[in-house]
């Protein structure tokens, strides 16, 4: 099961303090943040390398 990244790196500010803005942003598999060090919405990749590579033999179901 994936886990989610929780609070993501500002891309504008590399500032780590971060709040969800909103869950869905211009498309369900992005997350909107809301950066509190320079005041800027954001959007990151849900799920962005967060499957583990253990089991290279297992195929995940974004894999088709």
């Amino acid at each position: 099961m994936p886990v989610e990244k929780e609070n993501p790196t500002c891309p504008f500010c590399d500032g780590k303090n971060v709040e969800l803005y909103s869950s869905f942003g211009t498309a369900q598999l992005v997350r909107q943040y809301y950066c509190l060090n320079c005041k800027t919405v954001f959007e990151s990749i849900r799920w962005k390398g967060s499957f583990s590579t253990d089991r290279p033999h297992e195929h995940s179901d974004l894999n088709v």
